[in-house]
């Protein structure tokens, strides 16, 4: 597909905060687009959607919501499915069914996996937020009339009226943590260096989320991004990245091993 290798070096990749100005989209700096963010969300009115990558870290799809704090939203993150197909050779490991490593980590974070109702509410929508999912043409076509920002990796040209485009690394290019499907949450490190102005999505939620209101401090690193979830997502509460080590811990006993 034409995502797969995309933490190779690719040409189409995102590497500048784009936003529209005069009617096309230009390049800025991250202190006009967190501007602009923070803007956005603060104008919306009515419901705000959001559709969201099942690669997304746990982190950017918690930020992504506290950044949403106080509007109405309808948020979904898509899960392609496929056979549960076991391993050979190897006890109690298989393909599972859901073939989105953070499904979990999504509905922790408040995300549904009912993305057919996310996408048939963005045409009312006060704005759609893509949290860099993989949308066919007619999911396109479905959200192309909608005030509209992506949080993006690669460039798209079906989607050039969207108000602002925020460049966001891959899991190979920052930290992270993912949900797997036993309740255990891992992280994950940074393996290369992001390209051009790229950032974590969190970092650039939490930075509009700063902007919306005074005295608020964002994180500044994806260990403090990670532990402010739990004041949002209970069974997060009390978790760091220190103490999820390097094979992580299941939420139901995360507690009790500290």
């Amino acid at each position: 597909g034409r995502r797969h290798y995309r933490w190779m070096n690719r040409g189409d990749r995102v590497e500048a905060p784009l936003i529209r100005q005069d009617g096309r989209l230009r390049a800025t700096d991250w202190d006009a687009a967190l501007e602009r963010l923070a803007a956005l969300v603060g104008e919306a009115s009515g419901a705000v959607v959001v559709l969201a990558s099942g690669r997304a870290s746990t982190e950017a799809l918690g930020w992504t919501m506290r950044l949403l704090d106080g509007k109405p939203v309808t948020a979904a993150v898509k899960v392609p499915m496929g056979d549960e197909a076991p391993l050979p050779g190897v006890p109690n490991l298989a393909l599972r069914k859901e073939r989105a490593p953070n499904g979990d980590g999504a509905r922790l974070a408040g995300y549904t996996a009912d993305w057919a109702r996310a996408i048939g509410a963005a045409g009312s929508a006060g704005l759609v937020i893509l949290l860099d999912p993989e949308l066919d043409d007619a999911e396109v076509a479905a959200v192309a009339s909608a005030r509209l920002v992506r949080f993006a990796t690669l460039e798209d040209d079906r989607l050039a009226g969207a108000e602002l485009v925020l460049p966001i690394t891959t899991v190979v290019e920052e930290n992270g943590t993912f949900v797997n499907r036993d309740g255990r949450v891992q992280r994950y490190m940074q393996a290369r260096s992001a390209p051009g102005m790229a950032q974590p999505a969190w970092w650039i939620a939490a930075g509009a989320w700063e902007l919306g209101e005074a005295g608020r401090a964002a994180p500044g690193t994806a260990a403090e991004a990670f532990a402010a979830l739990g004041a949002s997502s209970p069974p997060l509460a009390g978790l760091t990245h220190g103490e999820l080590g390097l094979t992580g811990r299941t939420l139901e006993t995360a507690g009790a091993a500290r």
